[in-house]
């Protein structure tokens, strides 16, 4: 039955399989009009329509929108006017330097290729990019570089299989995942050095050696589908079940205990409001009466031991929503009255559901290896590594 599974799995994966560049839109909300490509290491190949041009580490190109078509220069003078440009490093290794300058923006470095096209009345800027560069570049962003070894191991896998299991998010516009947020923070490689203030971070060493080690490895379910890798900052000592802020319930996103993150700089927090102002949300937003007997206890003396998913066993408000109405730092909080105020007391600092990052952090601290940590917080998952499978398919 299991082999059943897995020939499933890899006839909806071959693309996945096979893949080992990634399509990123690059700041694709900004609308750039001019660009500045300079390489950082190694030669580039400029392929403009028909034409191909030699860019070599210490020259640069400048494109910009002109008239439904992309202008380019480099340090010679003016190339020529072209429909798409190509930008391609002439060995493997080749990292480049980009910066906006229509509109303004920061310098960032990437590796590998760069393509430019034209939608609209802008430049659509994507980078084709060697998954696990990605992977490390993603880390970077998303977690910083003030962690361990084990941790990024657990972040590159977390990261590798929500890429892959949002591939074709952007298949309408001709890329795979853009940078922002909802499909995970990509401001560039994982440098050592910052391209703009040149400080030097050691840390993102461990960061592609975690991606290095961790390559083509995934985490699936019990159906051999690729898990949503839902992860947060701190969960305040216990997870929360999907369903509890997605509405959906996911076998591998249970709640679970947290022993871990109890100490961590978002375990804690708290909210004054006063009662007066919470009285009146919960009679605009939720339609309740908080003065009614059957609920003004619970409307200024709430607990929640564990985690629950409605305020005061009331299914018409969620915790969640509550938390999103009033931006609180977690959806997992209880109630006390203080004079003419009320104290909302939290933990945790996220919504809750899978991967805790400060107790990670934690278990990693005490020794245990990052399989165990993914097993802790997804539960019944398999990682699996998909280069192993290939010959299968053979």
């Amino acid at each position: 039955m299991r082999l059943v599974k897995i020939l499933l799995f890899l006839c909806v994966l071959p693309s996945f399989i096979e893949a080992t560049t990634v399509s990123i839109g690059v700041l694709v909300s900004q609308k750039l009009t001019t660009i500045i490509f300079s390489p950082l290491s190694g030669d580039y190949v400029i392929t403009a329509d028909s034409a191909r041009i030699i860019l070599g580490n210490k020259d640069l190109a400048y494109l910009t929108y002109s008239n439904g078509k992309i202008s380019l220069k480099t340090l010679k003078g003016k190339i020529g006017t072209y429909s798409a440009i190509r930008i391609e490093s002439v060995r493997e290794t080749g990292t480049f330097k980009f910066k906006p300058v229509i509109p303004y923006g920061t310098l960032r470095s990437y590796d590998d290729d760069l393509e430019i096209r034209v939608v609209g009345k802008h430049l659509r800027v994507i980078n084709h990019v060697n998954l696990d560069k990605y992977v490390a570049g993603v880390v970077k962003s998303e977690v910083g570089i003030a962690s361990s070894l084990e941790l990024y191991k657990v972040q590159a896998i977390i990261c590798r299989t929500y890429s892959l299991s949002n591939f074709r998010k952007h298949e309408a516009d001709n890329y795979q995942l853009c940078d922002k947020v909802h499909c995970q923070v990509y401001a560039g490689r994982c440098a050592v050095t910052d391209p703009e203030t040149g400080i030097m971070y050691s840390g993102a060493e461990r960061i592609t050696k975690a991606a290095s080690m961790t390559s083509g490895i995934i985490i699936v379910d019990d159906n051999l589908e690729l898990v949503t890798a839902a992860f947060h900052s701190n969960c305040g000592g216990q997870t929360a079940n999907s369903e509890d802020v997605w509405s959906k319930p996911l076998p591998y996103l249970r709640s679970v205990r947290d022993t871990f993150c109890s100490h961590g700089r978002d375990a804690r927090w708290k909210r004054r409001i006063p009662e007066k102002k919470w009285f009146s949300y919960l009679t605009k937003s939720c339609g309740l009466d908080p003065t009614e007997s059957k609920f003004a206890k619970n409307a200024t003396s709430f607990s929640q031991g564990k985690r629950g998913r409605y305020f005061a066993g009331n299914q018409n408000i969620p915790l969640h929503k509550i938390r999103r109405d009033w931006r609180f730092k977690s959806a997992y909080f209880s109630i006390y009255k203080q004079y003419d105020d009320l104290i909302f007391s939290g933990k945790g600092f996220g919504h809750g559901v899978g991967l805790c990052q400060q107790g990670a952090m934690v278990m990693t601290d005490h020794g245990i290896d990052y399989k165990k940590i993914i097993h802790h917080y997804y539960t019944d998952v398999t990682l699996i590594d998909i280069g192993s499978l290939k010959y299968l398919l053979k």
